[in-house]
């Protein structure tokens, strides 16, 4: 299955390599610029030819041959002017008077061709109709008032400059405005359904290392059918990029095991958090301060989760902890404990029977994804207990 995921990405990458070769091949056609180029490569071969025949016979040593010729046409086109080569006889430089005023318009027109050609394309980018090319990026899918609440955690990943491509239905100068917003985060912008297959191939799913739905009020303005289509972009999402990482928020917690069934493990429905923090204040006026220092992305000191370093392996919770305190790595609150996966080989029988060659045979027709389906649970395990043994297997959450 990894040789045909391999396989599916590799498909993938080629397809957007000829897909923005084709839409640049567009552009250009419709900008007029490949019958401009020619113009200007007739123009210097020619006056390299006019003046060759000119200057060969009295000026062999500064056109001994066509390629000096060209030299000079290309370099006198150009307004470059080294002045290595120039013409001496009368005709020679009768031509040459022609040639630099032709070259003056051809360059000009050529000039204004390839300005308009990146313009045009800026300005396709600005409104979201360029298709993105990036990789290892974050898609954020849909757009609601919370948002910009995770263009500010984004924003605040640590490490080189994190990028995010946004799908939905704004306008550009909103867009704009959330640019400037968060000038530390690369923020590129398709726009149109993000339900839709093509328009999440023109944001490079493919290549993405994450995304995050969110329910969407961009396209009507409102939130009716929002958990309906965030489920349909979930689908859509997988099905171009089936290793993604995706994060999505619903309206309504019903909805929740339609995206856990499509693979989505971080599901969080709105409000879910904000209920149980302000119930927590009949206890503690101080717990949704303290919550809220928790995630704050401006916060240093914030929760995250870090690789278990490879000394403490096999250690206790309790040593972990003390050694992270005393080298001042910060705070140990928790552990994710993964299973390890059960691969397919476990399943069957010692010797290769014929049921089990059977079994395999059924479960690739049926095209189940096993590696997949066996894959190790994830368990989050806050203050384990003193005695707990860190495995390999498992990370850490650290606060400071």
């Amino acid at each position: 299955m990894k040789r045909k995921e391999r396989h599916s990405t590799l498909s993938e990458t080629i397809k957007r390599i000829r897909s923005s070769w084709a839409g640049l091949g567009s552009d250009m056609r419709r900008s007029g610029l490949p019958g401009i180029s020619i113009a200007f490569g007739l123009t210097a071969l020619l006056g390299a030819a006019l003046v060759l025949a000119a200057e060969h016979a009295s000026n062999a040593q500064m056109f001994g041959d066509f390629f000096d010729a060209v030299w000079w046409a290309v370099v006198t086109i150009a307004t470059v002017g080294y002045g290595d080569k120039f013409p001496v006889s009368p005709a020679g430089r009768a031509w040459a008077i022609v040639l630099i005023m032709l070259g003056v318009v051809v360059t000009s027109v050529l000039s204004g061709a390839v300005a308009s050609l990146l313009v045009e394309r800026r300005i396709r980018e600005g409104k979201g109709l360029q298709d993105v090319i990036s990789k290892g990026h974050t898609l954020v899918c849909g757009w609601n008032g919370n948002a910009a609440s995770v263009l500010e955690g984004l924003s605040s990943a640590r490490g080189r400059k994190p990028s995010a491509v946004l799908v939905n239905a704004l306008e550009s100068d909103r867009v704009d405005a959330i640019r400037s917003r968060f000038p530390t985060l690369d923020i590129r912008f398709v726009r149109g359904d993000f339900t839709s297959e093509n328009i999440l191939r023109k944001a490079a799913a493919a290549q993405a290392a994450s995304a995050i739905v969110l329910p969407d009020d961009s396209l009507n303005g409102n939130l009716t059918g929002a958990d309906e289509r965030t489920i349909l972009g979930v689908l859509a999402l997988k099905s171009i990029n089936p290793e993604l990482s995706i994060g999505a928020e619903l309206l309504s917690g019903d909805n929740a095991p339609h995206l856990r069934r499509a693979g989505v493990s971080d599901v969080l429905v709105s409000g879910e958090l904000s209920g149980y923090l302000l119930s927590s204040t009949a206890e503690s006026r101080s717990v949704p301060q303290a919550a809220r220092e928790l995630i704050a992305p401006a916060n240093p000191a914030r929760l995250r989760e870090e690789e278990l370093p490879q000394l403490l392996v096999g250690k206790s919770f309790a040593d972990a902890a003390d050694w992270f305190v005393r080298n001042g790595k910060g705070v140990i609150v928790g552990v994710v404990s993964r299973e390890k996966s059960v691969s397919f080989t476990d399943l069957l029988s010692d010797d290769s029977s014929a049921i089990d060659a059977f079994i395999r045979k059924k479960f690739q027709e049926a095209e189940i994804d096993l590696a997949q389906a066996l894959e190790g649970a994830e368990h989050v395990k806050l203050a384990p207990g003193a005695e707990y043994v860190l495995r390999e297997t498992d990370s850490l959450f650290v606060v400071g």
